[in-house]
């Protein structure tokens, strides 16, 4: 491998403040893919795998490619050095659980230095496991020639140490300790953080895993199956790894109830009408109700992102054959033949409703405002902004605006207009 100098001297576009770790674990694909007697084959011989990272230049990465040749991967000597962590069980285990020293000759081992944590990481821990803490800190603790930490807690006016700890208590603050005290810029692999931890913990481990890669400039990948740290990950950071018999496909961009039916094998509604955003949603919704109101109790809407998001979720669903239709915007048009509609018009629903002159009418008989002139005055260019804009404008709430400007325009363009939409997901659901 280069030393950190060698690597500098030949990498010159990647920033000279990056962090640079001279004394690591080196990890391999072998450390998570090992072959053996039991699996002499985890992965082909022309496995690849590239790897991608930033410079100084946003639009020129480095890319890197290791490849399977004959018995060895080759590539890993250009890779830049960084410090990398994988957080997966041992972590934390309960020393109780592994004979420690500290359990069965406890009464014999001496106290050594305590290591303060200081009060900030306390506030974070206790944050993330729904408690205040009076006090944390690690204790060594020594017997013959053996030494190691202890985590020790204080609460209500007593203390107790790991040994007595609940697991996920336990693992939540040897995760939190080593992502504050690693070299900034590290790398974390992560698997299944929420291991023990309940819903709002959970929760609020995904919200802290936030806080520190931007405080601290960390990169986190995490494998998960909780909804609850899917719903609290923006949905741009969310792949879906789904394998079946013609190998591993990536879905990116979920939302989280999405994720979640997924994750249950479809306990949920039979039929999900996957949608860009919430005014979309609501948009759907009403037209569905003024031909089929009970159609709305038998069917999931769900708001998934941008025209590529709402795509790929249908095309994901259909793959593992889940019953979903998509509706997207009007200036993208459908594809009805991968099951994709779109709503009336010719532009975004935003617009189309916005714009569309029976509504401004209305809304200025109702609130005095000049829709075409509060656009023009705002300079907004983002159809996305029209709702927030416009309401402040009239004084009112969003969602209250939002609501009778599509009522309106449902109400206006007659029902003809989306009539042939609701009954495609009539004979869907």
């Amino acid at each position: 491998m280069y030393s950190s100098a060698d690597w500098l001297r030949n990498n010159p576009s990647v920033p000279f403040n990056c962090v640079i770790a001279t004394e690591y674990k080196r990890f391999y694909v072998r450390d998570f893919f090992p072959a053996s007697v039991a699996d002499p084959n985890p992965f082909n011989q022309n496995s690849s795998i590239k790897f991608i990272y930033e410079t100084d230049d946003p639009i020129a990465p480095q890319e890197l490619t290791v490849k399977r040749a004959n018995s060895e991967w080759s590539g890993y000597k250009r890779q830049p050095e960084r410090k990398c962590f994988y957080v997966g069980f041992t972590i934390y285990i309960p020393k109780v659980e592994r004979k420690d020293a500290s359990i069965y000759r406890g009464n014999s081992m001496v106290l050594t230095n305590q290591r303060p944590i200081p009060d900030d990481i306390k506030v974070l821990v206790g944050r993330i496991l729904g408690q205040q803490y009076d006090d944390l800190h690690f204790q060594g603790v020594q017997h013959g020639r053996k030494s190691g930490e202890l985590g020790i807690a204080e609460r209500f006016g007593h203390q107790y140490s790991e040994n007595n700890m609940g697991f996920g208590e336990g693992r939540t603050l040897y995760l939190v300790d080593l992502l504050e005290n690693s070299p900034e810029q590290s790398l974390f692999v992560i698997e299944e953080p929420e291991t023990s931890l309940h819903e709002h913990a959970q929760h609020e481990l995904a919200k802290y895993l936030l806080d520190v890669t931007f405080r601290r400039h960390h990169q986190i990948i995490l494998s998960t199956h909780s909804d609850r740290i899917l719903h609290a990950l923006p949905s741009e950071s969310r792949l879906l790894l789904h394998r079946d018999i013609h190998g591993v496909a990536v879905y990116k961009g979920l939302s989280s109830t999405r994720a979640r039916a997924l994750l249950s094998l479809g306990h949920q509604r039979d039929l999900v009408v996957f949608v860009e955003d919430d005014f979309a949603k609501l948009l759907i919704t009403e037209m569905i109700r003024n031909i089929d109101n009970g159609l709305l109790r038998a069917i999931n809407i769900e708001e998934v992102g941008d025209t590529k998001a709402v795509r790929n979720a249908v095309l994901l669903m259909t793959r593992i054959g889940k019953n979903s239709i998509a509706i997207r915007d009007a200036d993208i048009g459908p594809d009805e033949a991968n099951g994709i509609f779109s709503f009336p018009g010719t532009m975004p629903p935003e617009k189309e409703v916005y714009q569309y002159n029976a509504v401004k009418e209305y809304l200025n008989t109702e609130f005095n405002i000049n829709i075409d002139n509060e656009i023009a005055q705002r300079s907004i260019q983002n159809h996305h902004k029209l709702t927030a804009e416009l309401s402040e404008a009239a004084n009112t709430l969003p969602d209250y605006f939002r609501t009778i400007a599509i009522k309106k325009y449902i109400e206006e363009i007659g029902i003809e207009q989306y009539q042939g939409l609701v009954q495609s997901i009539q004979q869907r659901a």
